[in-house]
């Protein structure tokens, strides 16, 4: 009797040491909730409003940096970042914080992150970064999704299906609820591969595990976090008005 008591104590710490070890999956959290958001350009010759619509970009000391239509302005701060063209030039702004109840923005330096930043001047890096709450997770640490395993990105990239929290937003609340940042495509956009596999859908429940440490560690650095690397941040440069590849406010 007393081997039988031995052999069941060990079974018992054999399979409590075992689900420590186990990453967290979306079986514990019911699936994650999953949304979109993206960098958006705002085109100041196409875009007009009342001046009682209007809505001022202002840096964190106060200062004007643009003024946009009030959609426009909503857009940018939604988003977290967006693209402002002026007869031809390309501005990118970055939501930085809230000051008196009034959001500031920062510019944002092209040549160090043109998709823009997440949290503590992190580049977001489009299809491998998600926004998550920073109450239940740490800027850095890592998710698995099976759904993206395989997937080609628009720049012919083929997913791993892991991706880096580099940000987080004030509707990103809980366990479980992620925002995939998607670069200059949005939510409707056909070329957009995460759109079509229902990551812009909350209703969507996709199942996700986090990352081991060490598949967390290979990740950001094939990802070159907190950076981009090099290609990526090539691709995302912007020279001579609108790329193609930029997405236009509407």
């Amino acid at each position: 009797m007393k081997s039988v008591r031995m052999l069941l104590s060990l079974l018992f710490i054999s399979s409590t040491l075992i689900s420590c070890a186990a990453p967290k999956t979306s079986s514990d959290t019911g699936g994650m909730t999953p949304t979109i958001y993206y960098k958006p350009t705002i085109q100041l010759g196409k875009t007009k409003c009342a001046s009682s619509q209007l809505r001022e970009i202002l840096s964190p000391e106060g200062i004007t940096l643009a003024t946009l239509c009030e959609a426009d302005y909503k857009s940018c701060l939604m988003q977290g970042s967006c693209f402002v063209e002026d007869d031809g030039v390309l501005t990118s702004y970055n939501y930085h914080s809230t000051k008196e109840g009034v959001a500031r923005f920062i510019v944002t330096d092209l040549k160090k992150c043109p998709y823009g930043y997440g949290v503590s001047s992190v580049c977001l890096d489009p299809y491998f970064s998600v926004a998550a709450d920073l109450k239940i997770h740490k800027v850095g640490e890592v998710i698995y999704v099976p759904r993206l395993v395989g997937v080609q990105m628009p720049n012919g990239e083929v997913h791993d299906g892991f991706l880096v929290i580099r940000d987080a937003g004030g509707g990103i609340n809980g366990a479980g609820r992620f925002d995939f940042f998607t670069g200059f495509l949005n939510h409707k956009d056909k070329n957009n591969p995460l759109a079509r596999l229902g990551f812009g859908d909350p209703r969507s429940r996709i199942h996700y595990r986090m990352a081991t440490e060490s598949e967390a560690v290979a990740a950001r650095e094939r990802r070159g976090y907190p950076g981009l690397r090099k290609d990526v941040l090539a691709e995302g440069q912007i020279t001579d008005g609108v790329s193609e590849n930029v997405a236009v406010s509407n």
